[in-house]
């Protein structure tokens, strides 16, 4: 008998993402968008935070930092973030998409 995997619970979402959020007018899809990266990253944890671009003024984000493990493979990483780009598109209408962005660290 194998074991069994429990999913991690979705991430928490400060005050601070939640009011960038509804500025953006993505408030409707951070439900999904956070289920989306859970379903793709079940047992990895992940962070939920604002970080700006450091090349474009003004230009902020929310980041969704999934924890990878050590022993993660080049080929998985690849396959999941293809799983994001899918997946985000059908969460999130492609005008939103880029409030968003992915993190493996």
């Amino acid at each position: 008998m194998s074991p069994t995997t429990t999913s991690l619970p979705l991430p928490t979402v400060s005050a601070d993402v939640r009011t960038f959020a509804e500025e953006q007018g993505v408030t409707p899809y951070l439900p999904a968008v956070l289920a989306l990266a859970r379903r793709i990253f079940p047992t990895w944890p992940i962070k939920v935070f604002l970080e700006d671009d450091p090349e474009i003024a003004n230009d902020w984000h929310i980041i969704l930092e999934v924890q990878v493990p050590e022993d993660a493979d080049a080929d998985t990483l690849f396959a999941l973030g293809q799983q994001w780009t899918e997946g985000i598109f059908q969460n999130c209408p492609a005008t939103h998409v880029c409030v968003f962005r992915l993190g493996m660290a």
